[in-house]
C-alpha cells in the first residue's frame, strides 16, 4: 500500500507531461519517441519500464547522424545515454512512487537533460563532451575508456581529425588497468604499452553494461561490449 506521504505519476502520466515539458523544448513526438532534429543530428528520448520491474521507469537519450535531414545509413550513434547518466541526477532509479513533491523524472528532464541537448547539436559538440567526460556516471570501471574510444571512432568517421588526435592523447597519456587498455586496443584505437592478455569482462562489468544500454531502450547498440 502506498503510504500517504508517496506520489504515483503512471507511465501514461509521465508520457503526457514529457510531451507537454519537451514539446516546449522542440521536440515533436514521433510513435514512441520523442524526436528533435538539428542540422547534424536527430535527438530521440524513450520513456521506457524496466522488463522486471513494472514499477521502474526510464529515460533512454540517444543521437543519430544526418544527412539531407535523414539519418545516415550504416552510421553509428553519436551518443546513447539514460537521464540517470547525469551528472546531477535527482535519482538512480526512478519509481512510480516518490515522496518528492513533483516528479524527479520530469525535473531531471528539465534541469539537466533539456540544457545538455541544447547545447549539443553538432557532431562536433557531442565529441568534445565525450572527450570532457561530461557523462561518467555509470559504474563501470570499462566506461571511460569506451567513451574515449568512441569519440575517437566519432570524429574519424565525420573527418574531425583535430577531435581524432586529442582523443589519442588522451587514451596514450591516460594510466588505465590492463583491462581498460586492451578494450581501447580492440576498439581499434593506436595506443601502445603492455596489454595483457584479456581474460573475459567482469560479471559485474557485463552486468552494468547489459542494464545500461538495453534495460530501456528500444535500440541495441552492439558496439558497446559483447554481453
Amino acid at each position: 500500500m502506498t503510504s500517504p506521504a508517496m506520489k504515483k505519476w503512471s507511465r501514461g502520466a509521465r508520457t503526457r507531461e514529457l510531451t507537454r515539458v519537451l514539446g516546449r523544448a522542440g521536440f515533436e513526438r514521433r510513435g514512441d519517441e520523442w524526436i528533435l532534429d538539428t542540422p547534424e543530428l536527430r535527438w530521440w528520448v524513450y520513456l521506457g519500464t524496466a522488463k522486471f520491474d513494472p514499477h521502474e521507469h526510464g529515460l533512454s537519450v540517444g543521437a543519430t547522424v544526418l544527412r539531407d535531414g535523414h539519418p545516415l545509413a550504416g552510421a553509428m550513434q553519436a551518443v546513447s545515454l539514460t537521464l540517470r547518466d547525469l551528472p546531477g541526477a535527482s535519482r538512480r532509479v526512478y519509481r512510480d512512487t516518490d515522496e518528492a513533491g513533483r516528479d524527479p523524472l520530469l525535473m531531471d528532464v528539465e534541469a539537466l537533460l533539456i540544457p545538455l541537448i541544447t547545447r549539443l547539436p553538432t557532431i562536433e559538440s557531442v565529441i568534445t563532451m565525450l572527450l570532457a567526460g561530461e557523462i561518467t556516471e555509470s559504474t563501470t570501471s570499462l566506461s571511460r575508456p569506451y567513451q574515449i574510444a568512441h569519440a575517437w571512432k566519432l570524429a574519424k568517421a565525420h573527418d574531425k581529425y583535430v577531435l581524432a588526435d586529442r582523443a589519442v592523447q588522451m587514451a596514450e597519456a591516460a594510466r588505465w588497468t590492463s583491462q581498460a587498455r586492451w578494450l581501447l586496443v580492440e576498439l581499434g584505437m593506436p595506443v601502445s604499452g603492455p596489454v595483457r592478455e584479456n581474460r573475459g569482462y567482469s560479471l559485474v562489468d557485463r552486468l552494468v553494461h547489459r542494464a545500461y544500454v538495453r534495460r530501456f531502450s528500444p535500440i541495441t547498440d552492439e558496439t558497446r561490449l559483447p554481453v
